[in-house]
């Protein structure tokens, strides 16, 4: 019986090793392609809402963690320290835009 319950043991840590790594290629490529076809400062909001939302979910569906004051405070706190980075960041790369050149005046130097 214990052989059995090894096998069965083995076979499930495969399982669920083979979805980790899936899940973990498939978070890489879509944060790749959300960096590409928008911004890095896009990535970056993003994540922080996912985080956001992720700790969310997690005092509500996985329990085990009682919400008092502290906790939905410290939540605040990080969501308006991450919007706060992330809109000053902006604000930054706004400031700062690039002098646009015409093809002629970036060949002739």
């Amino acid at each position: 019986m214990s052989v059995l319950f090894a096998k069965s043991s083995s076979l499930s840590f495969s399982v669920i090793l083979v979805l980790s790594l899936v899940m973990g290629i498939i978070l890489n490529y879509t944060m790749f392609l959300c960096t590409i076809v928008n911004s890095a400062l896009t990535t970056t909001i993003v994540g922080v809402l996912k985080g956001v939302g992720s700790t969310t979910l997690g005092f509500i569906l996985l329990g085990g963690v009682e919400v008092h004051a502290l906790n939905v405070t410290g939540l605040v706190i990080n969501t308006v320290g991450g919007i706060w980075y992330s809109s000053a960041k902006y604000q930054e790369k706004k400031t700062k835009l690039p002098k646009l050149t015409t093809d002629v005046e970036a060949h002739s130097k």
